[in-house]
């Protein structure tokens, strides 16, 4: 499946439970920069959010993203996430214009995250019932890895985040 700007899906909603779960897990800090961490190594916030919701619920990720998601990224959160990182933080000639790039970055993320989410459940994969939370998340973790070799830092950060996981409130989190 690919896409265009001007075909994303109309029932690619941006309220989803994947969105809700993804702004709650974002208030905790030690989630928070663990992500912010494995982006600057390379990996995706989103897979990352991915793998973590679907966790949460007891369900693998396969590791698998379809194309409208990596097509969106690519074209649209990519290079705001460029921008807005190229215009120096307080800068009094340019702060609007960066506040401006991080908020269209942040509603690009929601639309990213819609269209994973839309894909996300037409692939639901269970888990193992003996399977804890952490250990699901840590093995959704490495699928959603865009390296096989990880250094113990990243390993380090995934803990971190499974931790975090397991640590959130169970709610709307769940995929079907």
């Amino acid at each position: 499946m690919s896409c265009s700007g001007s075909k994303i899906p109309e029932d690619a909603d941006p309220e989803n439970p994947l969105w809700r779960f993804a702004s709650r897990f974002w208030e905790s800090t030690r989630a928070r920069e663990a992500c912010l961490e494995l982006q600057s190594r390379g990996w995706s916030v989103t897979r990352i959010l991915c793998a973590a919701w679907l966790a949460s619920s007891g369900h693998r990720f396969s590791g698998r993203e379809c194309d409208s998601v990596t097509d969106w990224r690519s074209q649209v959160t990519a290079p705001l996430r460029s921008a807005r990182k190229y215009i120096t933080k307080n800068n009094p000639r340019t702060v609007i214009v960066r506040e401006y790039i991080a908020r269209s970055e942040l509603e690009a993320e929601r639309v990213e995250l819609a269209l994973a989410y839309r894909a996300l459940v037409s692939d639901i994969q269970t888990g193992s019932s003996e399977e804890t939370t952490a250990s699901l998340a840590r093995n959704n973790l490495l699928a959603a890895a865009p390296e096989t070799n990880m250094e113990n830092e990243t390993g380090s950060l995934l803990d971190t985040i499974a931790r975090e996981l397991s640590r959130l409130a169970k709610g709307d989190n769940r995929p079907c």
